[in-house]
Formats: structure tokens, C-alpha cells, sequence
């Protein structure tokens, strides 16, 4: 492995860049981290929630306005795509480079002497991935200002 020194935030770091974002999108696929991917249909989906809440409440009053507001916000949602992070990590991985030392330095605190092994301890506790898991997703949320899913929920 060709360890590298890497800089974060004015910090010298030294660890296998390539080796840590395979990390990143392994986790991303066991938890199956997925992104809203489409600036223009998240901007749609706001326009249309505002403007249905809008129509509704001139009809309806305000389960009217509620109605229209989910509805319209609905409808701008469906032109989104969902994609998971390795489909667009090429596209994003400089707006989300934190994200690599993210991982690193949480790789670290598992197993302080080799943070390949802190991988291995990472996969067997459920806890431990659930954190990390909960971590990258709002750090990409933040990042990219969209919506980010992932299936962690469903694995108990």
C-alpha cells in the first residue's frame, strides 16, 4: 500500500487516499447511500410545494394549502434521480473531500496503531457502522445540499 501524505485543512496527514474512498464506497453500497441528483428538480420540487400550498390556500383554506403543498412538492420530487454515491463519486469527490479524513480519522479512533484493522473491527460492529453511516450521510446532506437516503433504518 503507498501511503501518501494528504493535506486537510492545513494538516499533513499521512494515509492511502484511493484505499480510504474504497472504504467510503463500500460502506456507501452495504448501506446503500443514495442522493437526491438533480439541482433543478430540487429547485422544482420547492417551487412547486410553494406553489401548491399557495393554490390550495386561495381554494381551500388551510388543509387546502396543506394538500396543495404536498401535492405540488410531490410532483416536483418525481423528476429528481436518485443515484447512489459510487455513480456520481467521480463528479463529487472534490466537493466532499473532508469526507475521506471523515473516515480516516474515525477509522483511527477504532484501532489507533493500523487503521487498515480498524476496518475489519468497523464491519463487525453494527453500532459502530450505524454511527459512521449517520456521519457521512449528513456530512453529504450539508455538502451538496440535497436529500441523502441510505437503507441503515432497515438494518438491525
Amino acid at each position: 500500500m503507498d501511503m501518501q501524505v494528504q493535506n486537510f485543512d492545513g494538516r499533513q496527514v499521512r494515509f492511502d487516499r484511493v484505499w480510504i474512498e474504497q472504504i467510503l464506497l463500500q460502506i456507501s453500497d452495504a448501506f446503500e447511500i443514495r442522493i437526491v441528483w438533480d439541482g433543478n428538480a430540487a429547485l422544482l420540487t420547492t417551487v412547486m410545494a410553494v406553489a401548491g400550498g399557495v393554490m390550495g390556500g386561495y381554494a381551500g383554506g388551510r388543509v387546502g394549502a396543506a394538500l396543495g403543498a404536498g401535492i405540488g412538492g410531490a410532483a416536483g420530487f418525481g423528476v429528481s434521480t436518485v443515484v447512489s454515491l459510487r455513480q456520481i463519486w467521480e463528479t463529487v469527490k472534490e466537493r466532499l473531500n473532508e469526507l475521506l479524513f471523515i473516515v480516516f480519522n474515525y477509522l483511527r479512533r477504532l484501532d489507533a496503531v493500523d487503521y487498515m484493522n480498524a476496518f475489519r473491527i468497523l464491519m463487525r460492529c453494527m453500532e459502530s457502522r450505524r454511527e459512521l453511516v449517520f456521519t457521512i450521510v449528513e456530512f453529504i446532506a450539508d455538502k451538496l445540499s440535497t436529500q441523502v437516503m441510505s437503507s441503515i433504518d432497515y438494518h438491525h
